[in-house]
């Protein structure tokens, strides 16, 4: 019993910590709420236009990670297939950034110098290559 309760304290301090973690007080996107309402609303269509824009991109990397899986764990390694997969996957991603670096360009052409500070503040703290999995918020 004293086991037993000892996990459970243990699992409820590391939820815990794990939560205030999480809320530390930061709101997610909080820079974006600085901007003006048009230019957030702008921000939010160009953003889920690359979104939609790229999805096709995103299916074909699933696929493609899938057959790099593959290639690698097949009982005799195909070397040539595997550069070439590779390749391919490299050559989706650059196709995704431009896309992204597009739309960041279209935004900082309609901010100003003070909302592009933003800007550069809301791409430089985006996870990963090209930003949060999943859709951008609907607004």
């Amino acid at each position: 019993m004293r086991k037993w309760l000892t996990i459970l304290v243990l699992m409820l301090g590391i939820s815990l910590c794990a939560t205030v973690q999480a809320f530390d007080g930061q709101p997610p996107h909080g820079s974006l709420k600085q901007l003006p309402a048009d230019k957030e609303m702008l921000f939010h269509q160009t953003m889920r236009g690359v979104w939609e824009t790229t999805a096709n991109i995103r299916e074909q990397i699933k696929v493609l990670e899938v057959e790099i899986r593959s290639a690698l764990t097949a009982s005799e390694f195909n070397e040539a297939l595997f550069l070439q997969k590779a390749k391919s996957l490299q050559e989706l991603h650059e196709t995704m950034k431009e896309a992204m670096d597009d739309a960041i360009v279209s935004l900082a052409k309609q901010f100003t110098a003070e909302e592009r500070k933003i800007l550069a503040e809301l791409i430089s703290h985006k996870p990963g290559p090209m930003g949060p999995p999943g859709p951008p918020p609907d607004r």
